[in-house]
This record gives structure tokens, sequence and C-alpha cells, in this order.
């Protein structure tokens, strides 16, 4: 090859470069969907670690807590939780009913109620148990604008019973979500 056809070839290439790294970290308006899929594709190492991992009361009636988030990735979250040890048996259906509020800084942005559980992954070597239930599903960047300081606060309308046995097992996290 010429040197000239070298020299586009390589410009070219950093070019590409350059704006699919600025897509993904949000300069250019990308649709979740596509940056969840660059995201994967990647395979970031901390892509899927919690960026909230707290002790959660799913079965105190009114219990709540305001969660400051800090995303490292733009893409699909999930508000979900897990148990330790041996996780839940796979019969259980979510039974409790949670408030979901978004906050950027100190502005109401928008709310959800939680009634059922999204999805669940099963306990590593036994598909009779659920080691991590997802709640929620939420885009960050929120409302196509909001990235920094969101907050989340989290209210148990309704406490799920079944999950008192496990309250000092039981972890809230939110991140990002391993299925759109």
């Amino acid at each position: 090859m010429k040197k000239p056809m070298i020299i586009i070839i390589v410009l070219l290439s950093f070019f590409s470069g350059v704006l699919i790294l600025r897509s993904i970290k949000g300069f250019f308006p990308l649709p979740v969907g596509i940056r969840h899929f660059v995201n994967s594709m990647i395979g970031h190492k901390d892509l899927y670690k919690p960026i909230v991992m707290d002790r959660f009361l799913f079965s105190e009636k009114n219990f709540s807590k305001t969660y400051s988030l800090n995303p490292t990735y733009l893409d699909i979250y999930e508000i979900g939780f897990s148990i330790d040890n041996s996780g839940i048996e796979s019969t259980y259906k979510f039974k409790g009913k949670l408030k979901v509020e978004f906050f950027w800084k100190d502005k109401f942005l928008f709310d959800g109620v939680i009634t059922s559980w999204d999805s669940a992954v099963y306990a590593k070597g036994d598909m009779t148990r659920y080691k991590q239930i997802s709640l929620y599903k939420f885009d960050i960047p929120l409302q196509k604008k909001y990235i920094k300081d969101i907050n989340i606060r989290l209210t148990v309308l309704e406490p799920d019973g079944e999950l008192k046995m496990f309250s000092d097992l039981i972890n809230l996290y939110i991140a990002v979500s391993a299925s759109p």
C-alpha cells in the first residue's frame, strides 16, 4: 500500500475509535440499549459490580432509605436483592409493595411502584434456588439527561413477610442489569 492510503486508514481507525468511546461515555446520544450491547461486548471487568450494596428491610412496613448513585456506565440498571448463603427457593414470588422515587439533586423526577420481581438468577449449581432477584429496571441517563447527582429513595409500602426470615442475609443492590 502507498503511504497516503496507510495514513488515511490509520486516521479513520483513530476517529472511529474516538467516536465509539465518546458514544459509550455519553457525549453522543445513543440509545441506552445500544450502549448496553456495546458495554457487554467490550467486557468491562466491573460492568456488573453494584454501585449500591446495602442491607434493606423488605419486611418492615414504611422502612425507607435514600441512596446516592454514582454510576460508572451509561446503561440499563436494576434494583434488586441478593441473599447470602444458599439463596431462596425458586418457587418464591415477591409479595410486597415498594415505592421507588428518583431525584436529581433535590428535585423530584419520577417514581414507580414495585409489586413483583422482574427476573432472577439461579444459585450456582442449584436450579432450585435463586441467589439474586431483580425488581426494577431503569436507564442512566435518567430521562435522557440526568447522569450525576441522582438519588433513589426506596420505601416499603407493603412488607414481604416471606423475606422476614432472611432479613440478616438480604442485600439490596443497584447495578448494571445483566439482561436488558
